[in-house]
């Protein structure tokens, strides 16, 4: 594999080729990011660079460490909870006995551990002893969520390295590789949040994000053409719905902003472009200067806040209509 594998995160990339080159590897990292951000993938392209025989900022893909590596198959190359299940003690008590073994084959030993964080307290205790004296030999990548959810002590002794979200513009010159289709990759660009391997499941089909997009974009139509009695005929759908509540509002509020680009003649920015008659109808009846756009994300931020669900929903919907009237 090579680096250029990885779609962005190039300040990262960067980093990990030069502390290989200038011989500063850290004996622990941790890489934090949402799922789909690459980061299984880096940190298997940093263990074979590590384990390769002929590295220069990118592994030689030809040496028998790199052939090995590429296939998951170098004995120095150790990947734990690869299931993504929780990790018990058993688990690291059986990580420590290879840990202070000598390598192999190679000059190191390399452990990526997969969605560190659902480590029990007994496991993480029992892990946090060997970051106490590691290895001389060992290095070891956390792979997780959210660092928070590791102990303390834990990230204090290990490097941190923060995924970020990667441009919409480098996500489409990815799924052009895939898809012809530019409209189908600009909107799974767009509705990925910077997550490449969400871009990829939404363009194959595999995500359900846009099948949700079109069902919002019915019941908001259905909202600003009826009286106020559909909003407590809505009721049970969005009490069904509270767990998805923030992807609602996020459509919700992608689907007014291109009303409002609609009705400012700058058709260039909108998202839905595949729904530009409807997002015309809506703009007819819209009240310009409404702040409609801040009360919905004032409302996702009071739900989170412990109001009243119901009341924050359905008064949500009252001001949609209102200002759609």
């Amino acid at each position: 594999m090579f680096y250029s594998q990885v779609a962005g995160q190039e300040e990262i990339k960067a980093s990990l080729i030069k502390s290989i080159n200038s011989n500063l590897v850290s004996h622990c990292y941790i890489f934090e990011g949402p799922k789909g951000m690459g980061k299984f993938n880096l940190a298997l392209i940093f263990a074979q660079s590590l384990l390769c025989l002929n590295f220069h900022e990118e592994p030689c893909n030809l040496c028998n460490s790199c052939i090995k590596a590429n296939t998951l198959n170098h004995p120095d190359l150790h990947i734990i909870n690869e299931d993504e299940k929780s990790i018990k003690r058993e688990d690291i008590d059986d990580l420590i006995n290879s840990i202070y073994k000598k390598p192999y084959e190679s000059k190191r030993k390399i452990y990526i551990i997969k969605d560190a964080h659902l480590m029990t307290v007994q496991a993480a205790n029992t892990f946090l002893k060997t970051l106490e004296e590691p290895p001389a030999d060992t290095v070891m990548i956390l792979l997780t969520i959210n660092s928070n959810l590791l102990l303390p002590t834990i990230v204090s002794r290990c490097q941190e390295v923060k995924f970020r979200n990667i441009s919409k513009e480098t996500i489409i010159s990815h799924l052009k590789e895939l898809n012809s289709d530019i409209d189908a990759i600009e909107l799974a660009a767009n509705y990925s949040n910077g997550n490449l391997n969400k871009a990829i499941n939404i363009i194959n089909g595999n995500d359900d994000i846009l099948r949700k997009r079109d069902e919002i974009i019915k019941i908001f139509d259905k909202i600003i053409n009826s009286d106020s009695d559909i909003i407590y005929e809505l009721e049970n759908y969005f009490d069904e719905q509270k767990d998805y509540i923030d992807t609602i509002i996020e459509i919700m509020i992608m689907w007014i902003r291109d009303v409002m680009f609609v009705n400012s003649n700058m058709e260039g920015f909108v998202i839905n472009k595949d729904c530009i008659r409807l997002l015309r109808a809506h703009g007819k009846s819209i009240k310009m200067d409404s702040d409609i756009i801040e009360y919905i994300q004032n409302v996702s931020d009071n739900i989170k806040s412990n109001v009243s669900y119901r009341l924050a929903v359905d008064n949500m919907l009252l001001k949609i209509q209102e200002v759609f009237k």
